[in-house]
C-alpha cells in the first residue's frame, strides 16, 4: 500500500463528504480507492480478460425489441456465462447478462445490445482478471 496526497477543488471535496456520510465509510482512502477502481473498471481494453456484468434495460413492447435482444446474444456465446431476465413493468423489461471474455468481444456484444431498437440502456460492471 502507498501513501498519497492529492489536492481536491472544494466541490470535489464535499461531495467526497457526502459519499462518506451517505455510504457510512468514513475512511476516505477507501472511497477514494474504490473510486479509482470503479473508474478504472468501467473502462474496457480490447486486449485485457474481463468478467462481470451487463445490465440491459428495454421496452418489449416496441415491436421486435425482445427477440433482436436475444438474437444479439447468440453471437456472443462464447462470451455470455449466464443471465436472468426481470419483467419491471408490463412495457419493459431488464436483462442481466454473466459476461467472461476478451475485451474485444465483451464490446462487442455491448455494441450490439446497444443498436437494437427499443433498448434504453446498456451499462456493465466489469472487472479486468486477466
Amino acid at each position: 500500500m502507498r501513501r498519497v496526497s492529492i489536492v481536491l477543488p472544494d466541490e470535489v471535496y464535499q461531495l467526497l463528504e457526502e459519499a462518506a456520510r451517505r455510504t457510512g465509510i468514513a475512511n476516505r482512502s477507501r472511497l477514494i480507492s474504490d473510486a479509482v477502481a470503479g473508474y478504472y473498471s468501467s473502462s474496457v481494453d480490447k486486449e485485457g480478460f474481463y468478467a462481470g456484468a451487463l445490465v440491459v434495460f428495454y421496452d418489449h413492447s416496441r415491436g421486435e425489441t425482445a427477440y433482436a435482444v436475444v438474437d444479439a446474444q447468440h453471437g456472443f456465446a462464447d462470451v455470455i456465462r449466464s443471465n436472468v431476465h426481470m419483467h419491471v413493468s408490463e412495457e419493459k423489461c431488464v436483462e442481466v447478462l454473466a459476461v467472461a471474455g476478451r475485451g474485444e468481444r465483451v464490446l462487442g456484444l455491448i455494441a450490439s445490445l446497444r443498436k437494437v431498437s427499443g433498448v434504453i440502456s446498456v451499462q456493465h460492471s466489469l472487472v479486468r482478471v486477466g
